[in-house]
């Protein structure tokens, strides 16, 4: 990711074969990542030899550290700065592929596994990356992080300063982790009975911010950020044809991924027996983050992780009493007026 690549050949399917670089800080964090989860493995099966780690999680969770592999060191990323084209194929790799494996290779559940004080499981559930982890406040980041970098200047500016490109590429990678944790995850966060139809309509929302940059990109009559015609000097080159080629990438890979999670959350829906299954959660788990956050972190803070608030005596008084503090104040705010 260097500013410009006059040394560059043309992308064929010799370069694009043959075109590496070392993404030595990403590949840094990659190994880190694989440490940690094969030695939590190794961990997990000496602590509990009987306790099996289902086999598919792992394969996801490598399959998503090799795909980052290959998108920061292969000529995705080599020609990633000077191709609209290659760029769009890196930003669907890092936002959705990549998050995506790493959810359903379930690392946050190892954690929760390995960790026998059950702190981590609290925090996880906690109010702080309840937030962060909100289906609602994930979808409405996605968005604006598409929009952001693609349809302001940020585009021209990252050309211009490649160390930007890095902190594009961070960017990516953590806005698609949270939105599909809560999208196709079923790690032990707050969010984790997310109902299916709500999940399936979401994946089927987030089409829209690609399938709209992808039109605008493609109708573009002129190029959007005239810094890429400095990046490189091949003959013959189309800005504009690139820039088209590369909102077409958006619109139909990027509506093609999400279509293929929408089905595979469809499929689950239709196996899920659970509370899950259907729209009443939903309204309960608002109940729920609701007592829990009128309850404080002290002793009624637990009662919001009961599976039915009305099931659990001491959930249903507190509830109660919350509605009628609430009833209350809005008396006493009433009546000062």
């Amino acid at each position: 990711m260097t500013g410009v690549h006059h040394h560059l050949e043309p992308l064929t399917w010799s370069t694009g074969l043959t075109s590496w670089t070392f993404a030595y800080w990403w590949d840094l964090v990659i190994l880190l990542l694989a440490a940690a989860y094969f030695t939590g493995l190794v961990r997990l099966r000496r602590r509990a030899p009987h306790q099996a780690w289902p086999k598919h999680r792992t394969a996801f969770f490598t399959a998503g550290l090799v795909s980052w592999f290959l998108t920061m060191n292969s000529s995705v990323a080599v020609y990633s700065h000077p191709m609209f084209t290659m760029h769009m194929v890196q930003h669907l790799m890092l936002i959705m592929v990549v998050p995506a494996l790493l959810v359903y290779g379930k690392p946050l559940r190892l954690w929760v596994e390995l960790d026998a004080s059950g702190r981590v499981e609290s925090v996880l559930r906690g109010r702080v990356v309840g937030y962060f982890t909100h289906p609602v406040l994930t979808m409405v980041l996605y968005a604006v992080v598409l929009v952001a970098t693609h349809l302001t200047s940020f585009m021209q500016v990252m050309l211009l300063n490649p160390w930007l490109h890095h902190a594009e590429a961070v960017l990516y990678l953590v806005t698609g982790y949270l939105t599909f944790l809560p999208l196709v995850g079923n790690e032990p966060i707050r969010w984790q009975r997310f109902p299916y139809s709500l999940r399936v309509f979401a994946s089927l929302m987030a089409m829209g911010p690609d399938t709209g940059i992808g039109v605008i990109l493609m109708m573009a009559p002129d190029p959007m950020w005239p810094a890429y015609a400095r990046m490189q000097n091949w003959p013959g080159w189309d800005l504009v044809a690139d820039q088209r080629i590369g909102g077409a990438i958006m619109w139909f890979f990027g509506d093609a991924i999400m279509a293929i999670f929408a089905l595979v959350l469809v499929r689950q829906w239709i196996r899920a027996k659970g509370p899950e299954s259907g729209f009443g959660n939903w309204l309960e788990s608002a109940r729920r983050s609701a007592l829990a956050e009128t309850s404080g972190d002290g002793q009624d803070a637990g009662l919001s992780q009961s599976d039915d608030v009305d099931d659990d005596e001491r959930a249903r008084q507190a509830y109660n009493a919350m509605l009628a503090r609430l009833a209350e104040q809005e008396r006493g705010g009433s009546g000062r007026t």
